[in-house]
């Protein structure tokens, strides 16, 4: 059934496509032929200017026919800038999305720390002792091979 459909919807696509080809080769034909007339032909002063901006008009049009007539659709760059544009939001809204949750998890472990923290020093037999006598920077031992490193 899905298949039948796509396949309709294809055939569709398809005509659609080689109506639009036609249309912009007959167009170029058109203006070719409207321009090749106009050389051998002189314009009337009093329709000048109207024939000027109809000229104007259909001349700038030809880059779009003939990016239709070359295979290149307008409306396809347009829904293709679209899905682009769909696509950007929905990587914008998961990079939102994964630093919300780093936020999340930094502020889950700081609470954690600290929970912790705070059930050591309430339930440590050793209160008000300290359990780890700091040494200083001079009675630190090395390893051996992390002397060779030093200067």
């Amino acid at each position: 059934m899905n298949q039948e459909i796509k396949s309709e919807k294809d055939k569709i696509q398809e005509q659609k496509y080689r109506r639009g080809w036609w249309f912009s080769v007959a167009f170029l034909l058109i203006v070719v032929g409207l321009i090749l007339f106009l050389t051998y032909v002189r314009i009337v002063d009093e329709n000048r200017d109207v024939l000027v901006g109809i000229l104007g008009v259909i001349t700038g049009s030809i880059s779009s026919m003939m990016s239709i007539a070359s295979g290149r659709d307008p409306s396809e760059v347009e829904e293709l800038k679209d899905k682009l544009g769909k696509a950007n939001a929905d990587r914008e809204a998961l990079i939102a999305r994964l630093r919300d949750a780093q936020i999340q998890l930094q502020l889950k472990n700081d609470q954690l720390g600290e929970l912790q923290t705070a059930i050591i020093d309430k339930l440590s037999l050793f209160s008000n002792q300290r359990i780890i006598k700091t040494k200083s920077p001079d009675q630190v031992v090395l390893d051996s091979k992390v002397e060779e490193w030093l200067p």
